[in-house]
């Protein structure tokens, strides 16, 4: 019995050390297994898209690797974070799991919009506290987002193809949308640097891009009047769940730095990544690797269906354009005169006019001295005293409504032409056949279809012309065939701003164009230039006062351009002169007929000339029939040669 009390005893403590044995090595494998579950985890989620957007990873267009385009060490917790998504991810989940931290100390509160991601694969993570994120949240008081495009402005390099921010509108409609906040990401320039500098460092990434967050009613003031740029506002369609994240992650981004390019990291590209950052629905930022165009990346979001319904706020500057519109030259001069000497408005011959004209008057005068004071600088104490009798003259009328109501233009930026083009053109040179084909990256020329785009200017990069060209060898009865394919011209930039003066705004006219191109004379090798030139230009208006007949423009400029090539005895030339043309840009028809006289100042001793005529047909949104005439004569000691060319094109916009 004692025997089988001890056998009975000890099968009962094998089973149970059996037991305890089968428990341990359970957890042990389960600890193994989830461990090696996590690490798995890890390694999944760190190449995951949205992990991606969210600390800005991109793709290296030429060697492939990929790397954040944030360039702040504390945007990162990994020495490695810049470069490595899984180093990167490994710190922070590491991080983000601690409990008991003080307030504002967590990396949660460091970084909310990456913790509330990542929290779905981690639900067991306990929140912080973060007091100063959820009063700086509460004063933003974001509710939804708007998109905000100042439109073009011709006489700004940088702004010539318009910019973007965002609004985060309150959830109370009733307060002014000025008061909200917006989010805007701009190069963090030199103020001292003037335009011409400003322009170069912004196209070579000269300054870095800053995200900020600001008052909108100070990007209103900026861009509205400042600038006088109409503003489009595109209400975005996104959850509360996803505006919260942008909210979070402009908290991460803001005092970090980005490289700023003009053309492709810039304010519109930023603002998309952001996007990207804060929505698993959203991933376009991606398809901008070259350029982003404020409209395309517009465009963009509107056709993933993220753009709800859209507003328009008119500029200072079309409010006085159209308010002089409906006033006589008479009027115009009185309105001038009136801003200049407020004290004409107590004389007897201005008292005698009816009260409708006054009150027409007095309104154009207070916008033309607004005008003064913002645009011009010109806020001055006189200034000041001037505007306050302008003011109290213009109460004491009592008729209202004297101006029609601010017109919306037709067609919005976002519904113009596609800002890729390729062209095929067939021709004749010199009696020559050829055949043109061009890819231009971006965004407008002057000849282009101008609906959705600003009358008068041009913006143009990376425009390539391949020529094949059937030149004919004839010596007696013989005529002997041959084909070569050339570069025709490359422009790198080509700007031109062709502003309209009139009573009261007096833009410069202006343009910069650099690339390569060719003589169409026999035998013209390729040659480097750099155009320089300033200007007037003025609407056509043969029809009197107040006509609405849109004539055009004329224009006159004067160039100099530096051309250097081996063709030339001194290898370069250096000439100044002008050029004069006449510019109408309906919505059917295009045309652009100028002309260029340029004498030599220095270098190769040749005077240019040349004779353009150009005419475009719209054939559809996206497409256009393009027929140009170019004669060109160079003139040396008193001998002239000389060369032409006609050609047909269909532009194709994509």
């Amino acid at each position: 019995m004692h025997i089988f009390n001890r056998q009975t005893s000890s099968k009962k403590l094998g089973r149970k050390s059996f037991s305890i044995l089968f428990i341990i090595s359970t957890v042990i494998f389960s600890s193994s297994s989830f461990s090696n579950q996590k690490s798995n985890s890890i390694e999944e989620i760190s190449v995951m898209q949205q992990w991606q957007h969210l600390l800005h990873y991109r793709s290296h267009s030429v060697l492939g690797f990929m790397e954040s385009e944030n360039d702040t060490d504390s945007f990162f917790v990994s020495p490695k974070g810049k470069t490595d998504l899984n180093a990167e991810l490994k710190a922070e989940v590491e991080l983000f799991s601690l409990n008991g931290q003080p307030d504002n100390e967590s990396l949660q509160c460091r970084f909310p919009a990456r913790y509330q991601w990542l929290k779905q694969f981690y639900p067991e993570w306990q929140d912080q506290s973060c007091s100063e994120l959820d009063d700086w949240k509460a004063e933003v008081g974001a509710h939804k987002l708007t998109l905000i495009f100042p439109a073009s402005y011709l006489n700004s390099p940088s702004s010539m193809y318009g910019h973007t921010l965002i609004r985060l509108d309150r959830e109370d409609e009733t307060k002014s949308k000025l008061l909200s906040y917006s989010v805007n990401f701009a190069a963090n320039a030199d103020p001292t640097d003037n335009e011409l500098v400003f322009s170069y460092k912004g196209l070579a990434g000269g300054y870095p891009g800053v995200v900020s967050i600001l008052p909108y009613y100070a990007k209103v003031n900026e861009y509205s009047h400042l600038e006088h740029r109409d503003v489009w506002e595109y209400q975005l369609n996104l959850s509360e769940q996803e505006v919260e994240q942008f909210v979070n992650h402009i908290w991460e981004t803001k005092e970090t730095e980005f490289d700023y390019f003009f053309f492709d990291e810039n304010c519109s590209y930023r603002l998309l990544a952001l996007l990207d950052a804060s929505s698993e629905r959203i991933d376009v930022a991606k398809n901008f690797s070259l350029k982003a165009m404020p409209i395309d990346t517009i465009r963009s979001l509107i056709e993933i269906d993220k753009v709800g319904a859209v507003e328009y706020r008119a500029s200072s500057g079309v409010m006085l354009n159209q308010q002089q519109e409906q006033l006589t030259d008479t009027q115009k001069d009185w309105a001038k005169q009136i801003t200049e000497a407020p004290a004409l408005i107590n004389s007897a011959e201005f008292n005698q006019l009816p009260e409708f004209e006054r009150a027409q008057i007095l309104e154009v005068s207070i916008s033309y001295l607004r005008y003064l004071v913002v645009k011009k600088k010109q806020n001055s104490p006189e200034n000041r005293k001037k505007s306050l009798a302008l003011l109290s003259a213009r109460s004491k009328i009592p008729v209202q409504d004297v101006f029609e109501p601010i017109v919306e233009p037709a067609i919005r930026d976002d519904e113009g032409h596609f800002t890729h083009r390729a062209t095929v053109a067939l021709g004749q040179q010199n009696n020559d056949e050829f055949i043109d084909l061009q890819m231009r990256m971006a965004y407008h020329e002057l000849m282009d279809l101008p609906d959705g785009f600003i009358r008068g200017g041009q913006i143009e990069m990376g425009a390539l012309t391949l020529r094949g060209i059937n030149k004919y060898a004839r010596s007696g009865s013989k005529e002997d065939e041959a084909f070569a394919l050339q570069l025709q011209r490359f422009s790198i930039i080509n700007i031109l701003s062709l502003g309209s003066r009139d009573h009261f705004q007096q833009p410069i006219s202006w343009r910069v164009n650099t690339g390569f191109d060719r003589f169409i004379l026999e035998g013209s090798d390729l040659f480097a230039h750099l155009d320089v030139g300033g200007g007037y230009s003025f609407d056509v208006d043969f029809g009197g006062e107040q006509s609405t007949t849109d004539l055009g423009q004329v224009y006159g400029l004067l160039e100099a351009r530096l051309k250097a090539s081996g063709q030339f005895d001194d290898d370069y030339q250096l000439s100044a002169g002008a050029q004069v043309g006449w510019l109408y840009q309906g919505s059917q028809w295009q045309m652009n007929v100028y002309g260029s006289w340029l004498p030599s100042v220095l270098g190769e001793d040749f005077d240019y000339q040349d004779t353009v005529v150009a005419l475009g047909s719209k054939l559809d949104k996206n497409l256009q029939l393009r027929l140009e005439a170019k004669k060109q004569w160079l003139t040396a000691s008193g001998n002239s040669i000389d060369g032409d060319s006609l050609s047909l094109g269909l532009n194709w916009y994509f």
